[in-house]
């Protein structure tokens, strides 16, 4: 198997890909196991159910969305530019380039 620029560069961005995802999953995982107990001196009250807590790591705002987005669409150029769909001798030579740079960008959707 051939080992060109491109293939390392990709695998860097999924690699940090990767690396965001699973950093924010144990920053929630930290937040969810420290809950603050209650103090004995209240009264009893009956038990309450506990708070519907949405549970979700995509992101709320629009402006991650875009950018996921532009992430999205960079990933298709790339591709086109592999498969020399687009014609441009320069940029096919570099079509790890946008690829990279949409996978980094597509991890902004995730909070």
């Amino acid at each position: 198997m051939r080992i060109d620029p491109g293939l390392v560069v990709i695998v860097g961005a999924v690699l940090a890909f990767y690396l965001r995802l699973i950093i924010l999953q144990r920053q929630r995982a930290k937040q969810a196991a420290y809950q603050p107990k209650p103090s004995g001196k209240k009264k009893k009250q009956p038990p309450q159910p506990p708070p519907i807590v949405r549970y979700s790591i995509i992101s709320d705002n629009k402006r991650d969305w875009i950018i996921a987005g532009a992430g999205i669409l960079l990933v298709f150029l790339g591709i086109m530019l592999n498969l020399k769909v687009i014609p441009i001798p320069l940029a096919q030579t570099y079509w790890y380039i946008p690829v990279a740079l949409g996978i980094v960008a597509f991890s902004w959707g995730f909070k």
